[in-house]
């Protein structure tokens, strides 16, 4: 016995020890942090404030990270701040095009460099910021871009500048769209698992891969009618900024591999097809650099003095506006779920909040529903509609901006709108339903495993550990019929159709915002400019200012966050982070969320869904 109480005695010695030491380091790390928020506080306090300048220096435009609509901060933690972060790096698409548009006018620049080969985005995205790359070369400023990898996005806004340098170890891969996906029809059936699929629209082809082993001619076509164009589009403009022949750059695709052949290296066969001006290495590229623009230290190991975005941004004078007037954007970036939005995430419950605070203050005077989402849950989506449903009874117009994408659920939340804008390129309709569930009866037969038992009512009696009997069936079908019809009656209340005309173009079929226009689910094609003029129309008001709301922090996260903004730490970008932009540049998905579901309203192109 005295044995036993002796080992139990020293695991407790040691338990008390360990946690003393840990309680001990954590200590000590949030004494550090907060002697050194103080010291920095207090230097900044007395130090004058850093005048930025922007004579011939060269504005350094390498975004690393993703394009989104509005940014969304991820919870601040002790994970975060010992640790490193791992969250993606956003950069609003608004600030990028204002540092584009003004760098075209600035004469105190010397040129702009472009670097977005680690910049993640959508086409809609892209094709704006092409413009605006082109709009500083039609000024006569110099653009030079440069990238080790040319996606489809990257290539498309480097192609508008005066020179393109491509990285020796690199090559422009782009090859046009390619979508593939894994049917796991026969895999499921192999390991004794029953995929049950609901679907209400038999264009809805997103739970096609556990129902087939191969694309659905529905699927192809749907694709195609999006795809085909928009890659006409991208390479006619890539080609008109190269001053290619047209057809270059599908004979380049079409070729790539047979001509890795005879030049191993593949930058080669991107200059020798005209693709690129230059091929470098990053010495080479240092060195031309200090050719073109020597630095002020006149040291050849150097880059040229050059200004970063957002210190750039800086010196931008905002327009000043006192107006008493307000418009209200309210964002919905990307997956429509409950609780808290995030990166990703479009939470319901921020966004409700977030409408309200509009409803509370009479001096907004109108609401702009800023869309980039792929859909998600129904159950989110109709908390969102209903806090919008609050806002619209107060006679106050809503007018909604559709960015890269708004499908599915992106225009359940719509439907209240007065005027739906989008762009061209836009991702949207996708109207229709699924759900998707699971039984694992075959997998207990296998193994050898019954199960039995007595439940109080015939509902509860039924569970996915047996067949799933007609009734269920019947119901769940049932209920996603349901929530498409009272889909397809929104749709028609918004857009003064009947119900046969939106059912026609519906059935879960994806469009783009130009073919959208033309069919009647959107009013117009222009972005959040105009319609935050048009609400303005629509509110009889001749100035006004925007306003934004953003998600509330608790202390806890005021109080880190503010540590790390004292401290200036910035964290790595993690590999995470590289693999979301390596599949944005190189696929075109939306949502790869590892999570089963019972009933969504996603897009086609969202494989993994939220839960209802």
């Amino acid at each position: 016995m005295s044995k036993v109480q002796s080992v139990w005695s020293k695991a407790d010695k040691f338990l008390t020890l360990s946690r003393k030491i840990i309680i001990n380091i954590a200590t000590v790390v949030v004494l550090v942090v907060i002697t050194f928020s103080l010291i920095g506080g207090i230097g900044s306090f007395f130090s004058e404030e850093e005048n930025i300048s922007t004579e011939d220096k060269i504005l350094w435009f390498k975004p690393v990270g993703v394009v989104v609509d509005s940014s969304s901060s991820s919870s601040a933690s002790f994970d975060a701040l010992l640790l490193g972060s791992t969250d993606v790096q956003q950069h609003e698409l608004e600030d990028l095009i204002k540092v584009l548009k003004n760098a075209a006018d600035d004469e105190s620049l010397a040129a702009i460099y472009i670097n977005v080969s680690e910049l993640g985005m959508y086409y809609a995205s892209a094709f704006e910021l092409a413009n605006a790359v082109k709009n500083i070369k039609d000024k006569g400023k110099r653009v030079i871009a440069y990238g080790q990898n040319y996606g489809n996005n990257a290539y498309l806004i480097s192609s508008q500048a005066n020179e393109i340098i491509l990285n020796k170890y690199g090559q422009v891969s782009s090859f046009g769209f390619s979508r593939k996906r894994e049917y796991v029809k026969d895999l499921y059936e192999n390991i004794k698992l029953n995929q049950h699929v609901f679907i209400a629209g038999e264009w809805k082809t997103g739970p096609e891969n556990f129902t087939r082993n191969n694309m659905s001619e529905e699927d192809i076509t749907q694709w195609n009618e999006f795809a085909n164009p928009l890659w006409k589009k991208m390479t006619d403009f890539m080609e008109s900024g190269r001053n290619l022949d047209s057809g270059t750059i599908q004979n380049y695709g079409d070729s790539f591999w047979t001509s890795a052949l005879d030049e191993p290296e593949v930058a080669q066969i991107a200059l020798n097809e005209g693709l690129v001006d230059m091929v470098f290495t990053v010495e080479d590229l240092r060195h031309w650099f200090f050719d073109e623009y020597p630095n002020k230290d006149n040291d050849k190991n150097k880059l040229p003095d050059s200004i970063s975005i957002y210190d750039y941004l800086s010196t931008i004078e905002s327009e000043e506006n006192d107006s008493k007037n307000k418009i209200a954007v309210i964002n919905i970036e990307g997956a429509i779920s409950t609780g808290e939005s995030s990166y990703g995430i479009a939470g319901s419950d921020t966004i409700v909040k977030n409408i309200r605070k509009a409803i509370k203050d009479d001096s907004v005077k109108a609401l702009v529903l800023q869309v980039n989402s792929p859909g998600g849950g129904v159950y989110p989506s109709e908390l969102i509609t209903n806090a919008l449903n609050e806002f619209k009874e107060t006679n106050r117009p809503i007018v909604s901006s559709m960015g890269d994408i708004a499908a599915s659920g992106g225009v359940w939340v719509t439907t209240l709108s007065d005027e739906i804008w989008a762009k061209e390129e836009t991702l949207t309709g996708s109207i229709g339903v699924y759900g998707v569930l699971t039984t694992i009866e075959n997998l207990y037969d296998w193994a050898g495993v019954q199960v039995d038992g007595v439940s109080s009512t015939d509902a509860a009696n039924w569970d996915n550990r047996f067949a799933m009997p007609e009734n269920v069936t019947n119901a769940i079908q049932a209920g996603v019929d349901d929530i498409y019809d009272k889909f397809v009656n929104k749709v028609s209340a918004n857009r003064n159709m009947r119900y046969e005309e939106v059912h026609a173009i519906a059935k879960g079929r994806i469009w783009s915002g130009e073919k959208a226009l033309q069919l009647g689910l959107i009013d117009k094609i222009g972005d959040l400019d105009d319609a935050l003029e048009s609400a303005s129309n629509m509110a009889e008001i001749d100035d006004y200012k925007v306003v934004r709301y953003f998600k509330e922090l608790d202390p806890f996260e005021i109080f880190i966050n503010e540590l790390l903004d004292n401290l200036d730490i910035k964290f790595e970008f993690g590999n995470r982070s590289k693999q979301i932009i390596n599949l944005l540049n190189s696929e075109y998905k939306f949502i790869n969320k590892d999570k089963n579901v019972d009933m969504v309203s996603f897009c086609f192109e969202c494989e993994y869904f939220s839960t209802k």
